[in-house]
This record gives structure tokens, C-alpha cells and sequence, in this order.
């Protein structure tokens, strides 16, 4: 898929570990104030779990923000 990835509005760049993460908006840009408070809320939930685990594992130390 390299090279040929679209790039939508990048808001945010951080790596984990080697891996370089692009956050985009294009899902909520258009969207209603109380829509962009549910998806947030849900992206919250799902990516606490993740940071608990990665806490625990002792990984949080080695997410660089750009």
C-alpha cells in the first residue's frame, strides 16, 4: 500500500516505538459538536484501554510526540 495511501487534513504526528501515527480530522470535520463529543468519547474509551496496557507492560516511555 506505500505510495499509493491517500493523506487526508493531518492535525497530529507521533511515533510509538517505530511506528509513526497520523491523526486526521476528515471523519469529523463536517460533522455536528454533539456527534464530534460521541465519537471522542468512543476513540477515549478504546485508546484508555491501550495506554493501560501499554502503563503496565512499562512501553508508555517510548511515545515521542513530533
Amino acid at each position: 500500500m506505500a505510495g499509493n495511501e491517500t493523506i487526508g487534513n493531518v492535525v497530529r504526528e507521533f511515533y510509538i516505538g517505530n511506528t509513526l501515527v497520523k491523526i486526521c480530522d476528515d471523519y469529523c470535520r463536517e460533522r455536528a459538536p454533539r456527534e464530534i463529543e460521541k465519537i471522542l468519547q468512543r476513540i477515549a474509551r478504546q485508546a484508555l484501554a491501550g495506554l493501560s496496557a501499554s502503563t503496565a507492560a512499562n512501553d508508555y516511555g517510548k511515545i515521542k510526540a513530533t
